[in-house]
């Protein structure tokens, strides 16, 4: 008789569940460490309403450059950096104001300078179209 026919059959070897136990804790103990809980801030931006302008209305139009300076459309208002800005001497804090930045202006900047001029109490602050090249 052949000798492979006789044999018993092998037992197969189970899983091992203490080297799953140990992966699945060493995968948790990663993903609690590299995790962040901190709070996300969201920027407040109020959509424009169309309806008729007031002359005294009209929002003041505050350009911001690549350079991260801001000015005013009609130059009564000027500052090198919006992160320098102490407060809002040449603008208006109840009339609305439009940010419209620069089409090279960086993303951070934008946020930044809605973020900074929010901080100083304007009133009504609203994210305009990028400026014309």
């Amino acid at each position: 008789m052949n000798a492979t026919l006789l044999r018993t059959p092998r037992r197969r070897s189970g899983i091992s569940l203490t080297a799953l136990i140990d992966c699945v804790f060493i995968l948790l103990l990663f993903f609690m460490l590299s995790s962040s809980f901190s709070q996300w801030r969201a920027v407040n931006l109020q959509a424009p309403v169309a309806g008729a302008v007031q002359p005294a209305d009209e929002p003041q139009v505050l350009l911001l450059g690549a350079d991260a300076s801001l000015q005013l459309r009609d130059g009564a208002f000027r500052a090198s950096d919006y992160r320098a800005l102490a407060g809002l001497a040449g603008l208006d804090a109840q009339r609305a104001v439009v940010l419209v930045p620069a089409p090279d202006a960086s993303l951070q900047d934008i946020v930044g300078a809605l973020e900074k001029l929010k901080s100083l109490g304007l009133a009504k602050l609203v994210l305009g179209n990028v400026q014309a090249p």
